[in-house]
């Protein structure tokens, strides 16, 4: 392998995140690709800015105006595209060009700039800190040149107004920009790239847009000189940094990483999800993904294509509160020295400063602002800390992050806990759940986080191995608190939870068509301004 180059393109220069290893590995495409196994690919498009390309490639490269574009896009390539995703490309193409104003030359005078359809890439001469392996960068995005300028420009979903941006990102673009000659050769091929000559620009520029708004701003416009000097600042060492990687961080990353079945940082459970099929493209699944799914059948596909969505629209009364009230208990949880919840004990902010912001579609705040004060006086009645002794052996892991991978569905399941906690030698799991009512039916149908969590428990994905991890459940709610314990030693609510996750994964898992159910849910769906069948649902 050592013949096969290292390539890094601007997002994989982004700010740390993620997991090192699958960094270090993607940095590698011969590598990575090795370990892959080939499957069954799905027809439906995974990129929701993927058409946009396609779309503006047809107007840039090919000469027709958008409608023509748009009409050989969705009556070739875009022919099985999701309507939902036909209607956001329509209106993110539209978008894009709206913001395509060029540069002027410093005296007023617009500069002709020109699509360009090769990328751009390099290959510098300096080693990267002693590594045998010859190492490339490239840019992906819209490229133009003219009147000496080269110009690259990177498409973002939403608006681009007080969007962060890391320096690393932009320095290595504009080094790419400032001496990459056009490859020649597949850019994403696992060998080395084929890259040819160029005249070094007099000028470079990195743009971002927003597709949602057609907003644009300036990331970068100087001279090459300062572009080198600007990588050597901010991109050489992260580079190096992600070439390096080797921390083990399981998350997202895990469901596209090719050795995520032997990774020792993610435990492999056969059948968790009872689905035998491994047929198709790797998957994430939570019990989040069953509720939007259970919801209508396309929302997850839609949270995956990160389509622009109302996040206002989606927010209630009650998830308002259950947000508010687990913020504040986990910033209690997270005290140092670690102490046990006090009904008197302070709000730290998060639950007051969120309360009056207009998230909450009622007329009824200061009902739910009393509701939530008194629920979270309510969880000191149940604090895991409220017996324990100043002294005790005692670890609190809010939040904590659960990551699993099914080898029969070939689906990794990432399961947020609200609170994983040790107390001497027994660890257990805990869930809270804010409901203005008693629920008094079948509590794993109904909390399917709870028979997740036995189920990860029972099969010894969770600390102290089969069985180790005891599971709780706590309810605030209007008329007190209610904790319940589940014995996931007995075989009943093992096999209940079983068939609970069972029920919540298959259909999901087997969809193909993802139909549309419009009707009540489209009323708080964020997604239903892009969904040409939310307009008779929502007001049913």
């Amino acid at each position: 392998m050592l013949n096969t180059p290292l390539r890094f393109s601007p997002s994989s220069v982004a700010r740390p995140g993620g997991c090192p290893r699958y960094r270090a590995l993607k940095a590698r495409p011969a590598r990575s690709r090795a370990n892959g196994r080939h499957r069954k690919a799905r027809s439906r498009e995974t990129y929701g800015l993927g058409p946009l390309g396609k779309v503006l490639d047809l107007v840039e490269f090919d000469g027709l105006d958008v409608e023509a574009a748009l009409t050989r896009w969705r009556n070739g390539r875009g022919r099985d595209t999701h309507p939902a995703l036909v209607r956001w490309t329509e209106h993110a193409v539209g978008r894009y060009l709206d913001s395509l104003v060029a540069p002027t030359d410093g005296t007023g005078k617009g500069l002709a700039l020109q699509p360009v359809s090769r990328t751009w890439a390099r290959r510098p001469d300096r080693p990267l800190g002693g590594l045998p392996e010859p190492h490339e960068e490239i840019v992906y995005g819209r490229r133009y040149a003219g009147d000496g300028v080269r110009e690259l420009r990177f498409t973002r979903f939403r608006e681009v107004k007080d969007r962060e941006r890391d320096e690393a990102e932009i320095a290595l673009a504009a080094a790419v920009l400032a001496a990459g000659g056009p490859v020649l050769s597949d850019p994403w091929s696992s060998g080395p790239l084929l890259i040819g000559r160029y005249e070094r620009p007099e000028r470079v520029r990195v743009i971002e847009v927003g597709c949602l708004d057609g907003s644009s701003r300036e990331l970068f416009d100087d001279v090459p000189d300062t572009a080198f000097a600007a990588y050597e600042e901010h991109a050489r060492e992260r580079v190096l940094e992600v070439a390096t990687g080797e921390a083990l961080h399981p998350g997202p990353d895990c469901g596209r990483c090719p050795i995520v079945a032997s990774c020792p940082a993610v435990p492999s459970v056969p059948g968790l999800l009872g689905v035998d099929d491994d047929t198709g493209p790797r998957r994430i699944w939570s019990v989040t993904t069953s509720r939007r799914y259970g919801q209508c059948a396309p929302i997850p596909y839609f949270h995956d294509l990160n389509l622009p969505r109302d996040t206002v629209k989606e927010e209630s009364e009650s998830t308002a509160r259950g947000r508010l009230v687990h913020a504040e208990i986990e910033a209690r949880h997270d005290r140092v020295p670690l102490r046990a919840c006090a009904a008197d004990d302070p709000v730290t902010g998060s639950a007051e400063s969120d309360a009056d912001k207009p998230t909450i579609k009622s007329g009824t705040d200061g009902l739910e602002t009393r509701l939530r004060h008194q629920m979270l006086g309510d969880h000191s009645l149940v604090c895991p800390m409220r017996h324990v002794g100043f002294d005790a052996d005692v670890e609190f892991v809010p939040e904590h992050q659960v990551v699993v991978h099914d080898p029969s569905a070939d689906v990794v399941v990432i399961a947020k806990v609200d609170l994983l906690y040790r107390i001497g030698g027994i660890w257990r799991l805990r869930e809270t759940k804010t409901n203005r009512r008693v629920y008094e039916g079948d509590l794993l149908k109904r909390y399917e986080q709870i028979a997740l969590a036995v189920l990860l428990s029972a099969e010894g994905a969770l600390p102290s191995g089969s069985g180790g991890c005891r599971v709780e459940l706590e309810r605030l709610t209007a008329t007190g608190p209610i904790l319940t314990e589940f014995d996931v030693n007995e075989p009943e609510p093992v096999r209940a939870a079983r068939e609970v996750v069972r029920s919540s994964v298959a259909g999901w898992h087997s969809d193909e068509t993802l139909a549309t159910s419009p009707g009540k849910a489209c009323r708080g769906c964020g997604f239903s301004r892009w969904c040409p069948d939310a307009a008779t649902g929502a007001e049913t």
